[in-house]
């Protein structure tokens, strides 16, 4: 069972219940990322309530999603994001603006993740994970906050894989992406929640489905965080939820599943036991 933080505050009235009623006066919802395969859940979720933007690099699945989504009667559209291109977001953001004159929830997913043994991570591919991961929320961030302040309200959600509140061994890299991109989100929260705009981070494990999107840098490590996911307790459609959600919700951190609730305690609470067990865990993936 999925558990989201309790929410003390509605950001965005949400009409429209019927499945059946065109959304023409909806809010607009862009998921960053969403032709992945919690994109396409959280935007079979959303769409009842909102027109769906989804941006990504695929422009099979991405295309195809929102042709699932006008089938069922539902405003959707994909927007191609190019890794790396800062230019995409802010050209993204105009044409939604220019066809939807508006823009209120923004929710950025994590592509994929970096897994390995440190040494084994060279200074490029760190380059690259930086550009990919935190400088490309930075710029998401800033593309849309000008549309934002213009509106006075907003929800950007940037979820994270655990990692970056629960580091372990072999996640050094992800663990560093995902841990500023956390920092960044509280400090967002903090700065622009008094304009009416509110910023935070979504902590979810590291699904099934992220399987196709682990990059490792060695077989073993490949093999290794594979087999964790597939045995992750909680659901992609579960997450899905609990990340829709967390768009009622005001807080800086929103936590998804009591797993990971319940690691986050003992790493605050009981942090020497939480300690010797990620001793014994990088002893046993660095056996001499």
């Amino acid at each position: 069972m999925i558990h989201v933080n309790t929410c003390s505050q509605n950001f965005f009235a949400i009409p429209f219940r019927g499945s059946g009623v065109l959304l023409k006066h909806a809010p607009v919802l862009l998921i960053h990322h969403g032709d992945t395969p919690l994109g396409e859940a959280l935007a079979q979720r959303a769409c009842e309530h909102y027109r769906v933007v989804i941006t990504g690099e695929d422009g099979f699945r991405g295309p195809q999603i929102c042709a699932h989504l006008h089938a069922k009667g539902k405003e959707a559209m994909f927007l191609e994001s190019r890794k790396g291109e800062s230019q995409d977001h802010r050209r993204n953001v105009d044409r939604i603006l220019r066809r939807w004159q508006q823009l209120d929830v923004v929710i950025n997913l994590p592509c994929h993740v970096s897994v390995g043994p440190f040494e084994a991570t060279a200074a490029n591919q760190w380059e690259n994970h930086i550009q990919s991961q935190l400088m490309d929320t930075v710029h998401l961030c800033q593309s849309t906050l000008t549309a934002l302040r213009q509106q006075q309200r907003g929800r950007i959600l940037n979820v994270i894989i655990e990692y970056g509140l629960l580091p372990v061994p072999m996640t050094a890299c992800q663990s560093a992406m995902a841990g500023a991109i956390k920092a960044l989100s509280n400090s967002l929260y903090a700065e622009l929640h008094g304009s009416g705009i509110n910023v935070s981070a979504v902590a979810i494990p590291l699904l099934a489905e992220c399987s196709d999107h682990i990059e490792a840098s060695d077989p073993l490590s490949a093999a290794r965080f594979r087999r964790q996911a597939n045995q992750t307790a909680a659901q992609l459609e579960e997450v899905a939820d609990a990340i829709f959600a967390a768009i009622q919700c005001d807080g800086s951190l929103q936590i998804t599943t009591p797993e990971i609730r319940s690691q986050w305690r003992q790493k605050r609470w009981f942090r020497r036991r939480w300690e010797q067990a990620l001793k014994q865990l990088g002893s046993r993936y660095r056996s001499r």
